[in-house]
């Protein structure tokens, strides 16, 4: 037969034989409530008759503990589920009314919470649509992430701005710079491509048209340090070298003319001036069979000039 606490409402399986006695005292194990177990007169069934409070004296009856499968056999079984009662299996302790009734509560809360939340979001774009973007409406959850976005590693927003008006000034003086390199205004296409350096000492692009600005002005040394902070920067511009060796060579320092113009003809094997250029090299420092080879190779490049030198000392 099965037993009901009154209290909890959980339910016991207990064997008819067990009930020895008219009337027994039990106790829940998950309530701790004690209560009566007392036979009914129709035949075959058991009923719970109130809380220990409303017995007048439970203490005249034995207590039998309820105890879980594996317990005392005098003691009660193991607690059932009404559904299963029939088959005569063995399930979990059935959820409270107020249990589920408090989640019930929450998930209702949460549900409006969010659907209140959308709605605010949703009034807001509505009055602002028609102002310059449609995300000012969102300033406020801006906020919010802006705060998040500072934990985050990298730029944050202030440095992010700060980077832009950085490169948007580096931007204005080196086309300035440019414009009047053209016009064939170096010194103020110098001042122009300091100012742009002083904007963004990191960028390597200023560097290198100053440097091609201090050859033209045989400022030779001026020109190799350029370069060489070119190459510091993206060492994968090879036009650098290119230009650093006609620096050294003009500044009569052959053999790093020579270093520079190899790295640059082994990415650029095609460029006949860099082989005159380095026979040139050769010829200062006395080897003419290595030059020789070098104007020839420029020869067959198509640059007329090693041809011209070929021709002359072969």
């Amino acid at each position: 037969m099965e037993i009901a606490c009154p209290v909890c409402g959980k339910v016991y399986r207990v064997p008819e034989e067990k009930l020895s006695a008219p009337a027994m005292k039990a106790r829940c194990k998950a309530c701790g409530s004690v209560f009566l177990i007392k036979r009914d007169s129709l035949q075959g069934r058991e009923s719970v008759e109130g809380s220990e409070s409303r017995e007048k004296s439970p203490q005249e009856h034995p207590e039998y503990p309820l105890s879980e499968a594996g317990g005392n056999e005098k003691n009660l079984g193991p607690p059932v589920d009404e559904d299963q009662s029939a088959s005569g299996g063995h399930l979990a302790n059935p959820r409270s009314a107020g249990e589920q009734g408090r989640r019930d509560y929450v998930a209702i809360v949460v549900l409006l919470s969010a659907v209140a939340a959308l709605l605010i979001v949703s009034v807001l774009g509505i009055k602002n649509v028609d102002k310059e973007s449609v995300f000012k409406s969102l300033r406020s959850i801006a906020r919010v992430t802006d705060f998040f976005e500072k934990k985050r590693p990298g730029l944050t927003k202030k440095a992010r701005l700060k980077k832009d008006r950085q490169d948007v000034r580096f931007l204005h003086h080196l086309s300035l710079a440019h414009q009047n390199f053209r016009n064939k205004k170096y010194d103020t296409a110098l001042r122009e491509y300091n100012l742009a350096i002083r904007a963004d000492p990191g960028k390597y692009e200023a560097y290198y048209w100053r440097g091609q600005l201090f050859v033209l002005k045989k400022e030779y040394e001026k020109a190799i340090q350029d370069m060489n902070r070119v190459l510091r920067l993206n060492p994968s511009y090879q036009k650098a070298h290119r230009t650093l060796g006609w620096a050294y060579y003009e500044a009569g320092r052959y053999d790093e003319a020579i270093g520079a113009l190899n790295r640059y003809i082994d990415s650029n094997p095609k460029d006949g001036w860099a082989f005159y250029e380095r026979g040139l090299c050769y010829y200062k420092k006395g080897d003419v069979a290595t030059a020789l080879k070098n104007a020839k190779a420029a020869c067959d490049l198509g640059f007329k000039r090693g041809c011209e030198v070929y021709k002359r000392y072969q």
